[in-house]
């Protein structure tokens, strides 16, 4: 009884420091970004190339800049830049510029009639670039026609800072093709491609026959593979060099503890080899890699892969929203900031119109098979199998002591928003998503508990989905899903052997023996909150039909004892045009 108070007495110091943590995990910086303001400098050549900005890395450059009136959006509105800025920006500048040259005509249109042209270049940094936009306006007397990116799905013209309804737009794209548009009611602009957007975009309004306005619009953006792309991913190379260096160091004092012990080490000791490794059968298994690479690609890279994002649609898993070449929406991110959710019904009925729509139907099973976190994880497993490297002893302890650290997990998530804390900068996603997509984000302390998501998934399989509190929400929805767990009771031999290989450490899947009704025994739904339906019981159990994934109520995974016997059979080998095991 005294060990367990004891126990108890330091569970709540860890729960109170975690929590304290997590206030100020900002604070706790893993790796620090100098400001953008600081890194970025502007520059104005007279090239003679048409009015438009483009980036070298943290360089912005004005080209054409002849005759030309640069200005930059700040906290207090517009302000003319008397100067290029080499150095830094003022304080208050919110990351975007415009520059305007007028006084020119021009015949554009080959009617024999010079009209009048202003033409205008705009861009928005990096950091300016969220899913509202509009703040980014200049809406100036002085910049008559103005682009508004918003959402990342449409643009917004102005003209003398009131929105162009029902007209024409034709847009310029960076390889000199052009699209004509008509703006709605709200004066907006859509179906344009994301990489379109990327490469530059001008657009021309002709407001009367003798006015041509023109403005080409520039997003600062990142290519895959470049020195810039190097530099963001800068700080996940650190993680993965600290996770590797922890790997090692645990492993190195293992091997010497089994030394002191006299346990012969290569044989039975940690860095003993399974002989009895399995062999590749494709099946349930392949299938959920396959889904899982093309889930991490699509919300890593997506739009940049497809063209399109669609914002508006919030999966429930950890995907950071700081990327945004993100295929979809991030859901985590509502979920953790309930302070903002409930401050806007559209933000409400937009997310709960997506988001319990893919909780209900899905469940768990977007842990299991869309997450970004639980495909690195399931990759940093691999690697130590093929490593041949012993996982960390698994017991009802341990998971025990899991479950405690979920309930904490849960209440920072749902509650750090409302008393002044950012859960971004405790999430672990932070550190992944930005930096592949090529965003130089600064992590705080979610740069340490990556390491920790690493380490622990390197020695025991989805160690975070054990304690991660969006999963815990997921799996809240299980008895409503529509895949579910079904075990035969009278098939099973309770072996445990569903439970050895259960990552998330259910153990009811081979204990419970009863279903609700009397006739029940054979189609138990031993479904449960935790489980994210990896299959893996299903692929362990030695016995035919023993347990089955159902998708509304129809078989798709099957125990098979004759697919179980030929993944560990032993690998046939030819040796002298004689086969030999």
């Amino acid at each position: 009884m005294k060990n367990k108070t004891v126990g108890r007495i330091l569970f709540a110091v860890f729960a109170v420091a975690l929590c304290a943590a997590a206030y100020f995990a900002a604070d706790l910086a893993f790796f620090q970004y100098d400001d953008p303001l600081e890194r970025a400098t502007l520059s104005v050549v007279n090239d003679g190339e048409a009015l438009s900005f483009t980036y070298d890395n943290d360089a912005i450059t004005l080209h054409g800049g002849d005759n030309t009136t640069v200005y930059a959006l700040t906290m207090g509105g517009t302000a003319v830049v008397e100067d290029t800025y080499s150095e830094s920006f003022p304080s208050d500048f919110s990351g975007s510029f415009a520059a305007v040259q007028t006084g020119i005509r021009e015949d554009t249109d080959g009617d024999g009639v010079k009209e009048d042209i202003t033409r205008i270049a705009k861009t928005d940094m990096e950091y300016t670039q969220g899913y509202d936009a509009t703040a980014n306006a200049f809406l100036s007397e002085d910049i008559p026609l103005e682009v508004v990116y918003k959402d990342r799905e449409k643009f917004t013209v102005y003209y003398l800072a009131k929105p162009v309804k029902n007209a024409e737009i034709t847009v310029t794209l960076a390889d000199g093709s052009e699209q004509v548009f008509t703006t709605d009611e709200s004066g907006d602009i859509t179906g344009l491609n994301l990489n379109d957007v990327r490469n530059g975009l001008t657009f021309t309004y002709r407001p009367n026959p003798l006015t041509t306005l023109s403005i080409h619009y520039q997003v600062e953006a990142d290519t895959i593979f470049t020195v810039r792309w190097l530099s963001a991913m800068l700080p996940f190379g650190i993680i993965i060099l600290i996770s590797a260096v922890c790997i090692t160091l645990d492993v190195f004092l293992r091997k010497l503890l089994y030394k002191n012990e006299k346990l012969p080490i290569g044989k039975t000791g940690i860095m003993a080899r399974d002989k009895r490794r399995k062999r590749f059968v494709f099946g349930f298994e392949t299938v959920r890699w396959i889904i899982m690479i093309l889930s991490f690609a699509l919300l890593i890279f997506g739009s940049r892969l497809t063209g399109t994002v669609f914002s508006s649609v919030q999966l429930p898993i950890f995907a950071c929203p700081y990327n945004l070449d993100q295929l979809t929406s991030s859901g985590c991110y509502m979920l953790s900031h309930l302070d903002v959710l409930v401050s806007s019904w559209k933000e409400i009925l937009a997310f709960f119109g997506t988001f319990l729509v893919c909780a209900v139907l899905l469940g768990r099973v977007l842990c299991g098979f869309v997450c970004p976190l639980g495909f690195i994880q399931d990759v940093a497993h691999e690697a130590r199998q093929a490593l041949h490297i012993e996982g960390i002893s698994l017991n009802e302890r341990l998971y025990a002591v899991l479950r405690m650290v979920k309930w904490v997990m849960l209440i920072i998530f749902l509650g750090i928003g409302f008393v002044g804390g950012n859960f971004c900068d405790f999430c672990p996603a932070m550190a992944l998503s930005p930096a592949l997509a090529g965003f130089k984000l600064s992590l705080g302390l979610g740069g340490f508990v990556m390491v920790i998501v690493l380490v622990s998934g390197f020695f025991k399989r989805r160690c975070f989905c054990n304690i991660c509190p969006l999963g815990f929400i997921l799996g809240l929805t299980h008895k409503i899903s529509l895949f579910k767990l079904k075990k035969d009771a009278v098939a099973c031999t309770e072996c445990g052997a569903c439970y050895e290989a259960c990552p998330m450490g259910i153990k009811s899947v081979f204990t419970v023996r009863e279903g609700k009704g009397k006739y029940d025994i054979q189609c138990i739904d031993v479904t449960t909150s935790d489980c994210i339906m990896c299959g893996e019981c299903v692929r362990c159990c030695p016995e035919n039909n023993a347990l089955a994934i159902t998708f509304c109520g129809k078989k798709i995974y099957t125990a098979d004892r004759m697919k179980f016997m030929k993944q560990y059979a032993p690998r046939p080998c030819k040796k002298k045009g004689k086969d030999h095991e």
